[in-house]
């Protein structure tokens, strides 16, 4: 296992941290969430962090760190347009959470869901597109779907900042509804079986937020982040070292190749839940070894 931490310029440490997606990267299952909090915790016991960015909503996040028995920590909710935070340890520079649930308190960066739901509800009738938002389907179509059980099923319907739909049209079809979307400052981005309706927020800015609060500049962290689909390429394109997790029958998402400025470590795993995310995160680690300190 590669070291956590190295001696940065002054003998200021250089820390890893690991930022991963979840459904189809840190989870195949939902079942898998104890295990994943097992591994999410053995790599905290090693002195590197795990922060989580997916497109759950802040309900879903909020319960799976209980289901995973995780430490209060952020998180990033709804693809990076929404923010997660321990209410015991708000940051002064955040604002007011604007719900609590629990012991978090969430930070929502953009989006109206009820504008988005108008917004597309005439979208779809003018432009006669095919597409259903989630939110519209039948509670047994919405479970499998999603792959989950009440009452997680249900909370995966408290949006705060975006709307996923189910695309039933085709790809040009998608590109004019996208081309509509720009010009209401809006985008549409595909993730696993959804496409997300949102503000362009992503996980890469939001990250930036969150370890801004956390007093983390960054020459003094090194990121490795894990993800499977185009809602975590930003993420993934601006890490020191991208983790790309995809299917065993299906090639992994290609990445832009890395600016001279930004060099960046790009390898492949195959998703398999917990146990093949933490083997494949080791591994990236191992092979990478300490984290880089600043240039001089």
């Amino acid at each position: 296992m590669a070291s956590g931490s190295a001696a940065g310029a002054g003998g200021s440490a250089v820390t890893w941290r690991v930022v991963s997606d979840v459904d189809h990267t840190l989870l195949e299952e939902p079942g898998e969430t104890p295990s994943a909090g097992q591994a999410l915790r053995q790599l905290g016991q090693r002195g590197i962090p795990t922060l989580l960015a997916s497109s759950k909503t802040f309900a879903e996040m909020v319960a799976f760190q209980s289901l995973a028995d995780l430490p209060p920590q952020p998180f990033l909710f709804e693809n990076g347009c929404g923010i997660g935070w321990p209410t015991a340890a708000w940051p002064a520079a955040a604002p007011a959470p604007q719900q609590e649930l629990d012991a978090y308190g969430a930070i929502v960066r953009g989006g109206d869901p009820q504008r988005l739901r108008t917004l597309l509800h005439q979208l779809r009738d003018s432009g006669g597109l095919r597409f259903s938002l989630l939110e519209e389907l039948n509670f047994d179509a919405i479970q499998q779907l999603i792959g989950l059980e009440e009452p997680l099923a249900r909370l995966a319907l408290q949006r705060l900042a975006s709307m996923p739909l189910v695309w039933q049209d085709d790809e040009a079809a998608l590109e004019r509804l996208r081309r509509q979307l720009a010009g209401e400052g809006l985008e549409a981005v595909s993730g696993g079986r959804l496409v997300h309706v949102a503000p362009p927020c992503n996980k890469a800015e939001a990250l930036a937020q969150v370890l801004c609060w956390l007093g983390e500049a960054p020459h003094t962290t090194t990121l490795l982040a894990c993800g499977d689909s185009e809602n975590d390429r930003a993420l993934l394109e601006s890490a020191d070292l991208a983790l790309v997790f995809h299917p065993a029958d299906r090639p992994a998402m290609a990445l832009a190749p890395p600016a001279a400025e930004q060099p960046r470590i790009t390898r492949t795993a195959i998703a398999g839940g917990p146990t093949a995310w933490l083997a494949a995160v080791e591994a990236a680690l191992v092979e990478a070894g300490p984290a880089a300190p600043p240039p001089p």
